[in-house]
């Protein structure tokens, strides 16, 4: 039979950044390395094929500029040279606000050494002093180290916020660390909730730590967020640590309970793990977040007809019950026929408005303070 040929050839490839190391020529085009003229930091992908299977359509962007498309034509068998390229759009700045903000992708470890990673956003024209500091995250859960430890996104991706997006406070003097590594693992037969409040909390003061270290980061003035697991997660934060001022946490679920057959990645009902749920059910715990040393104030924002089984309107109304039973500052803002992600202009802007006047008592803080 005819032997199998199983070298991959490579037709195209995504801009090399100018730093790093490409050591194998065999795998660039055409066989060749990219020259340092040719190396760009940009962040490219493929899109398309075009029919005529020798054209493609790519996309670019920086993080100073806005993702725009492009076509090229593959290049032949002998053909070593960079194909002439057509730009299809133009795309101008969407959001000139964030002109100047910094984007850094940045690495760190938890205490049990695990790899982290953080998307670290700095307000533009940055001078080097500490900052307000919001955190913003959404937990996972994976089965070995390795996997949790994987870097994702890349530093070159443009710098823009969607309206769920915490990157806005970064134009007004904050700094973000935005996506932080919360990986919650359960290796072999552990079950990665077993452990999810020790994990959460190692995850939490590895990345603040971080914050301080590199000097961005005021303690007195950290605040986190988070929406739906993000929101179960900033309530637990609260609850376990003394680390935030502030919490913001949207569309978010508190009572376990509530979700009995499962929840997120954990596949045992509330009859085979029942320590589990209470112990993952901040509800359970507002008594311990009430007698913290150091109480964050706490924003619960909710669609009023939230179609997500698992986060049910209920789940703030009762969080907010108990919180206000014990004393603790908080405020539930409810928005008017908003499902679990918000989408009319009015409730966006409510939102934005209630954020903002929730964190700004953090920045009163400071100005206090330097009277």
């Amino acid at each position: 039979s005819t032997p199998v040929n199983k070298t991959k050839t490579r037709l195209w490839r995504c801009k090399a950044p100018v730093e790093g190391d490409l050591p194998d020529a065999a795998l660039e085009v055409g066989g060749v390395l990219p020259s340092a003229e040719q190396r760009q930091d940009v962040f490219e992908s493929f899109v398309s094929l075009l029919p005529d299977n020798e054209s493609i359509m790519i996309s670019r962007e920086s993080k100073t500029t806005p993702r725009n498309y492009y076509l090229t034509k593959l290049p032949s068998k002998d053909e070593k040279t960079e194909t002439k390229e057509i730009q299809i759009t133009t795309f101008e700045h969407p959001q000139p606000d964030l002109l100047g903000v910094a984007k850094e992708l940045v690495h760190y470890k938890r205490n049990d050494g695990v790899d982290l990673t953080a998307n670290l956003y700095l307000p533009p024209n940055y001078d080097g002093t500490k900052r307000p500091t919001l955190f913003w995250a959404y937990p996972r859960e994976f089965k070995d180290s390795k996997a949790a430890g994987q870097v994702k996104g890349s530093k070159h991706k443009f710098v823009s916020a969607s309206w769920a997006s915490p990157i806005h406070w970064a134009a007004k003097g904050w700094a973000i660390m935005d996506d932080f590594s919360l990986p919650v693992i359960g290796e072999g037969d552990a079950q990665p909730n077993d452990t999810f409040l020790d994990q959460l909390v190692a995850g939490a003061t590895a990345a603040v730590e971080y914050a301080k270290e590199r000097g961005v980061c005021d303690p007195d003035r950290c605040a986190v967020g988070g929406h739906s697991y993000g929101a179960f997660m900033t309530s637990h934060l609260l609850s376990h640590t003394t680390l935030f001022a502030a919490g913001i946490a949207r569309s978010g679920a508190y009572n376990r309970t509530l979700t009995p057959m499962s929840f997120q990645s954990e596949d045992r009902s509330i009859w085979e793990a029942p320590d589990t749920y209470i112990t993952m059910s901040p509800l359970m715990h507002v008594k311990k977040y009430s007698e913290q040393e150091r109480v964050g104030k706490m924003l619960l924002i909710h669609g009023e007809v939230d179609e997500n089984s698992g986060t049910h309107p209920m789940q703030s109304e009762r969080y907010f019950a108990a919180m206000k039973a014990f004393g603790i500052e908080s405020k539930l803002v409810m928005l008017p026929h908003e499902r679990h992600s918000y989408r009319a202009k009015e409730s966006i802007l409510h939102m934005a408005y209630e954020q903002e006047t929730w964190l700004s008592s953090l920045e009163e803080k400071k100005e206090e303070e330097e009277k």
